[in-house]
């Protein structure tokens, strides 16, 4: 009887058992990539004095508020470039670089001409500098770049 015990210890607790399973970093890393969303943020990029904003939603809105403030003051303070009855929705792809940098990616309006347009860049590209440090979007912990598409639309009626 004490044999067989020894036996059967022995049968239960074989190398078999301490042997790890190796994982292949190739199908980890294939795993990962579908399970995560390149198309969501951690963090939205936040501007210093929305620092304090720990809630996602909150940071994100504070975020949108002192972009879209600034943008409207820029389009009111140059309301020239826009013709006297302009009815028309403009799009403005921003780029939040990885160090926090504001640039303009792309605008598209389709009845300005391609002088206004590059006139209106400049402009606004210039005034970012007047923007609150801006910190860079999150994702698991890694600075990001984001590109947001923000549509303007004007209703300007003289």
């Amino acid at each position: 009887m004490r044999y067989a015990l020894i036996l059967l210890s022995i049968l239960c607790c074989s190398c078999h058992y301490f042997k790890k399973k190796k994982l292949d970093p190739e199908i980890l890393l294939k795993k990962e990539l579908k399970a995560f969303n390149w198309n969501e943020l951690d963090q939205y990029p936040s501007f210093e004095n929305c620092e304090d904003v720990i809630d996602f939603q909150l940071n994100k809105t504070c975020f949108e508020t002192v972009l879209t403030t600034h943008i409207s003051k820029v389009l009111k303070s140059n309301s020239s470039i826009f013709s006297a009855s302009t009815k028309d929705t403009l799009i403005l792809n921003l780029l939040v670089s990885k160090s926090g940098g504001l640039f303009v990616k792309s605008f598209n309006g389709s009845h300005l001409s391609a002088d206004k347009t590059e006139s209106f860049i400049n402009k606004l590209t210039q005034s970012f500098s007047a923007l609150p440090i801006l910190y860079p979007a999150i994702k698991r912990s890694q600075h990001v770049q984001a590109v947001f598409q923000l549509p303007i639309i004007l209703n300007a009626n003289k």
